[in-house]
């Protein structure tokens, strides 16, 4: 495909854009964003800093790429962050769908990512280098099953075949792009298996497993694992058999590394918080883990960061308490109270997550719970997965947040620990308190049936994956755990439920400027595998394929 044609799809209308965004952020730059740096041909490049682009923008590290990419859309909705305003009213926060906001994975994704992976790809295939060209596919499945989770059927096969020499780009069905998906991680697992490629030559510019292959190969079966998990009321004899290949083929366990980019690239959610103050913490997050005592709390965020003045005439001094956001709140523009609730715990040298080794523990431990055969029993995946995120958070976070070590004692206090999510109690605006949504505690309930241990191993799952929105969003939306607090308003005008909340992003400007004709048979493709009774087309309340409507977890 030729660039400028790839460019007429993935360009994101800057005018329209700039309209619709606040000062003092993201921006005021967009228009600069969305012209310069895609005028680069990936194949002019030198070879090796090819995979640095697509390496790297899986979380992205640029300031208005990575406020376009989720801040504005899927970190809202997975229970780990909330912007602190509105945008004026024009965000996403109610619910009100902002079609420009929600364009930006289709903007990183096909620009950054799929642009170069597909290339690189077909280059180093033709080339024989099938190890080089295993890292792309696994980063292209990442990116793309980032993608479909959350729009539903997208234009996949076309853009890399190309039939209409750039008119046009048909759409997959999200059932399609699963099957290519564990297609591309078998290709690259046996591109892996036979790599004879110098390691030190590419550890120079693998951002991922520094040249690697056994943990490429690990992080390969971990992304098969966490797909075929996410298919299990979609295609539960597909799961099974997928789960079980990527079990025995290996994935991380506690003595492997997190796959983190740490390559001196800036990590841009301390500007959303710090700088920008257009990002806070979540209600939800602060809730759960306060409440159920985890010790990673303070690795994860700061107290307040100044004092608030409280609806009842005092005043919380800085530093002294936990708070979180409410979703779905009314408070409309900055300066207010909420930008000084708890931040996030990094700088800007924080090095960037792709996936955490105890994720594979949470995975195979509902995997257990299934009865497939994972190599263990439920309770041990999910304890040791508990340990493992711990000492690995420890490791990550530790000199961020200013914390040397946590005892093995207090690592297993928590382990066995019933405490359960306190009650949401807002000190500035008492209208955004709620109750307490989930009542496990972190230790292993044996006696209880397996829809409160699959809760468990959820919660605890989402836990160990934060920062990760994409992910926190779509096993809520495939499990109902952990059971976040609803929207406060919700102003989506019937699209969305409040207490089913919102299920997929709408598509992007692009599409209906640029691909109008095939986003229409796309809309058509998603309402064939959509299963809710209540909500059809392009709207928040729609359901992608995996999230089955009339299933439940058992």
């Amino acid at each position: 495909m030729k660039l400028n044609k790839f460019l007429k799809y993935t360009a994101i209308s800057a005018l329209a854009l700039t309209g619709l965004m606040s000062v003092n952020s993201c921006t005021d730059d967009f228009e600069k964003l969305n012209t310069n740096p895609y005028e680069v041909d990936p194949t002019s490049l030198p070879f090796a800093a090819q995979f640095k682009e697509p390496f790297s923008y899986v979380y992205a590290p640029q300031q208005n790429m990575f406020q376009f990419w989720t801040n504005l859309s899927i970190d809202l909705f997975g229970g780990y962050f909330m912007t602190p305003h509105n945008f004026g009213g024009s965000g996403n926060v109610q619910y009100n769908l902002n079609r420009g906001f929600c364009g930006g994975m289709y903007e990183n994704v096909y620009s950054h990512i799929f642009n170069n992976t597909r290339t690189l790809i077909k280059s180093c295939d033709e080339k024989g280098f099938k190890d080089y060209a295993g890292m792309m596919r696994v980063v292209q499945a990442y990116a793309i099953s980032m993608l479909t989770d959350a729009y539903g059927p997208v234009a996949y096969s076309t853009v890399i075949d190309d039939p209409t020499n750039g008119v046009s780009y048909a759409y997959d069905t999200q059932e399609q792009i699963y099957t290519s998906l564990f297609t591309l991680l078998d290709e690259a697992i046996a591109g892996f298996k036979s790599s004879t490629s110098d390691k030190a030559a590419m550890a120079s510019f693998d951002y991922w497993c520094g040249g690697d292959m056994d943990m490429w190969i690990k992080v390969a079966n971990q992304f098969k694992l966490r797909f075929a998990m996410r298919i299990v009321k979609a295609n539960p004899t597909l799961a099974k058999q997928k789960a079980e290949e990527a079990v025995a083929g290996g994935v991380l366990t506690s003595s492997d590394k997190d796959v983190l980019i740490n390559q001196g690239l800036t990590n841009e959610m301390y500007r959303m918080y710090y700088s920008w103050q257009d990002c806070g913490t979540n209600a939800n997050l602060i809730t759960i883990m306060e409440g159920m005592q985890d010790p990673r709390l303070p690795l994860y965020m700061t107290m307040n960061q100044g004092d608030i003045k409280c609806e009842d005439g005092s005043t919380i001094a800085a530093g002294t308490r936990y708070l979180g956001i409410r979703p779905g709140h009314d408070i409309v523009s900055k300066p207010n109270e909420y930008v000084n609730y708890s931040y996030i715990v990094l700088d800007y040298t924080t090095p960037l997550p792709v996936m955490f080794a105890a994720e594979s523990y949470f995975l195979r431990a509902e995997g257990a719970l299934r009865g497939w055969n994972m190599g263990g029993a439920a309770k041990d995946f999910y304890e040791e997965g508990i340990r493992t995120s711990i000492k690995h958070q420890l490791a990550y976070k530790g000199s961020f947040a200013g914390i040397s070590s946590i005892s093995d004692a207090d690592i297993e206090a928590y382990v066995n620990n019933t405490a359960t999510q306190e009650d949401l109690v807002d000190p500035v605006n008492s209208k955004f308190n709620y109750k307490a949504m989930n009542n496990v505690g972190t230790k292993w309930n044996e006696s209880g049936s397996n829809e409160e241990k699959l809760q468990q191993i959820i919660i605890q799952k989402w836990i160990a994956n934060f920062p990760l929105s994409t992910e926190a969003w779509a096993e809520y939306r495939r499990t109902g755990y952990p059971k976040l607090f609803p929207n406060y308003i919700n102003n989506s005008d019937g699209t969305i439920d409040t207490n089913e909340q919102i299920r997929r992003l709408i598509y992007s400007n692009n599409e209906v400027n640029t691909n109008n004709a095939e986003l229409q048979n796309g809309i058509q493709l998603l309402n064939q595998e959509n299963t809710s009774d209540k909500f059809t087309g392009d709207i928040g309340g729609t359901r992608v394929w995996w999230d089955q409507a009339k299933k439940g977890n058992f």
